[in-house]
């Protein structure tokens, strides 16, 4: 059982600076990408009683969230299925070399030894494209290995954006690439993974599919 193909990595640098330049370049992925930017601070700044400074950034991508990790401090490990996204963050103006590192790696594996002090992680835009239970909770358990607090995004399917999106791609003949799940059924695989939601807020409520979240050991309080 594998991911879909909209997770199959970048190959080669001028595919990931094609992402980076043209990915978000349209009003509403303009507003969308501001968005995000701002749930990801509220959210990292939800108290962890193991936060320990060190955060790992999966998948990193070109490193749109690196900026913000680094004003907030964090010492960060950027993490991407693509080495060419790998190779364009440590090309980011925000890495620091010497403190922050980065390298390949699969969430569907166990993490490389450079994430193993991290007691936070950083998933923005992955699970959608986990069409399979078995994976997502696969990856919610490598991810919250060492009692890691999570802060990641799924898509939920109670939105306007899943009727659309099932109606176009329909019109096309084609299957819809991401996959959007019921609350109920996200949070039994959350729990499966022996962890719990502490904090959700949607990206636009009632309108599109992003929902964030904040994940914690079931055992703390």
């Amino acid at each position: 059982m594998q991911q879909t193909d909209a997770t199959k990595p970048f190959q080669g640098a001028r595919s990931g600076r094609v992402y980076r330049q043209r990915r978000y370049r349209g009003v509403f992925q303009r507003l969308v990408a501001w968005r995000e930017q701002r749930l990801a601070s509220v959210l990292l700044s939800v108290p962890h009683a193991g936060c320990n400074g060190h955060i790992v950034d999966l998948p990193c991508g070109y490193g749109r969230f690196l900026p913000l990790l680094r004003r907030r401090d964090f010492r960060v490990t950027g993490m991407d299925q693509s080495q060419a996204m790998v190779d364009l963050y440590r090309q980011d103006e925000a890495f620091r070399d010497g403190r922050d590192h980065a390298e390949r790696a699969d969430v569907l594996e166990p993490l490389p030894v450079g994430a193993a002090s991290a007691r936070r992680v950083l998933c923005v835009r992955l699970f959608q494209h986990l069409h399979h239970g078995e994976l997502r909770i696969r990856a919610l358990k490598t991810l919250a290995n060492n009692r890691r607090q999570i802060v990641m995004t799924y898509y939920d399917d109670a939105c306007l954006h899943y009727w659309t999106k099932r109606a176009v791609m329909r019109l096309k003949g084609r299957k819809v690439r991401v996959k959007m799940i019921p609350r109920r059924l996200f949070e039994s695989e959350v729990a499966a993974a022996g962890l719990r939601v502490i904090k959700r807020v949607k990206l636009f409520p009632g309108v599109h599919a992003q929902t964030w979240v904040v994940l914690a050991p079931a055992g703390n309080e």
